[in-house]
């Protein structure tokens, strides 16, 4: 109650810095201002704060406190291209093509900033043992962030850590997530003109799309928990000329680390005979692969505890009225913001739909 009171008393500064993060709206690994206003914001509250953590310049790690336990907070604030929004309820992009804040990373950053330093000063009032640690994670929409800052131990040690992400519903979920792994293809071929001397040619471009044909046939044979997408990056400068150079970037999901590698390497035989094909030659470049996410059911009946003592949110009619108009213009039921909580009952052992760097974190802890 007393961590509330102060969340209560902070509230316009909260919402001020939730603001500055909505405007920045910067994208995966380039999130310099919303990355320097929450660690502002903690070293104004008494923490001391590591900027640019495992050689990523928007990554950052807030400490506070002394001794177990030792207590995470993930905090995430990247935007997502494309999405650039002005507060209305219809789309409208500040400018178009810039970026947007599409999965409420500005609300999650703030909200797991103010958390943490909530407790700390629930700590400071009756001299409580135990670190509080909070971990600036850069890029979670492209899955990458978590997954380098776990590999060099950042998140070695935790008793606990504690993430959030705002939802349309009020819930603790006990839902897993999707293991990955995302990758980038190169194609090498050989330029010539499309009509006077397209045998001297290949198609690097042939490459990417004989993979992508084998992908889609592949599909029938995959389990239903698979799942494969690709954007083409490269694909070539004009159509009369047989382009030497395409690259394309793939995601691979199952519903465990087991499955993904055993769907990545029929993926890979398949790349292989594109190139065979089109008489090419390829790179894979591996990005980042994240773990099925491991739910916590002693922390998440906790959560859930606490998210009863605060009760479900309650929303002014003129807010309640914007949602509907938000909902409209989607074409979706128009049910306004959610006031009630859901009942804590999902299975320990479910496929989700996303996929998720939390889960590193979650195998760690």
């Amino acid at each position: 109650k007393e961590a509330l009171a102060w969340v209560d008393a902070n509230m316009a500064e909260l919402a001020r810095l939730n603001d500055e993060i909505w405007h920045a709206a910067e994208v995966a690994l380039e999130e310099d201002k919303s990355a320097e206003a929450l660690a502002s914001f903690l070293e104004r509250n008494g923490f001391t704060v590591e900027r640019g953590v495992v050689g990523l310049p928007t990554a950052f790690l807030g400490i506070y406190g002394s001794g177990q336990p030792v207590i995470g907070f993930l905090a995430e604030y990247d935007a997502l291209p494309g999405l650039s929004q002005e507060a209305v309820s219809v789309k409208k992009p500040v400018k178009e093509g810039a970026p947007g804040h599409g999965c409420g990373h500005n609300i999650f950053g703030v909200a797991s900033a103010a958390a943490a330093v909530a407790a700390k000063d629930v700590m400071v009032r009756h001299k409580l043992p135990g670190t509080i640690k909070v971990f600036g994670c850069p890029a979670e929409e492209t899955v990458e962030g978590k997954v380098f800052m776990a590999r060099a131990g950042v998140f070695d040690g935790l008793s606990c850590c504690v993430q959030w992400h705002p939802s349309s519903e009020n819930e603790v979920s006990l839902e897993s997530s999707n293991a990955l792994n995302q990758f980038e293809v190169e194609f090498f071929g050989r330029t010539a003109h499309s009509a006077g001397d397209p045998w001297s040619g290949r198609s690097a471009l042939d490459g990417i799309e004989l993979t992508d044909v084998g992908l889609n046939f592949l599909r029938e044979h995959l389990r239903p928990t698979a799942r494969i997408h690709y954007v083409i990056l490269d694909g070539g400068g004009a159509p009369n000329v047989v382009p030497d150079y395409a690259r394309a970037w793939y995601y691979v999901r199952d519903i465990d680390r087991e499955s993904v590698e055993k769907d990545y390497e029929w993926v890979l035989r398949v790349i292989e005979g594109a190139a065979l094909m089109s008489g090419t030659t390829y790179n894979v470049h591996f990005k980042s692969g994240v773990h099925e996410l491991l739910p916590n059911r002693t922390g998440s009946e906790v959560v859930y505890s606490n998210l009863l003592l605060v009760g479900a949110p309650g929303f002014a009619e003129e807010e309640q009225s914007f949602a509907k108009e938000i909902q409209k213009s989607l074409g979706v039921e128009e049910k306004g913001l959610s006031t009630k909580i859901e009942p804590f009952s999902l299975p320990e052992k479910s496929w989700g739909s996303g996929s998720t760097d939390v889960a590193e974190v979650s195998w760690l802890t």
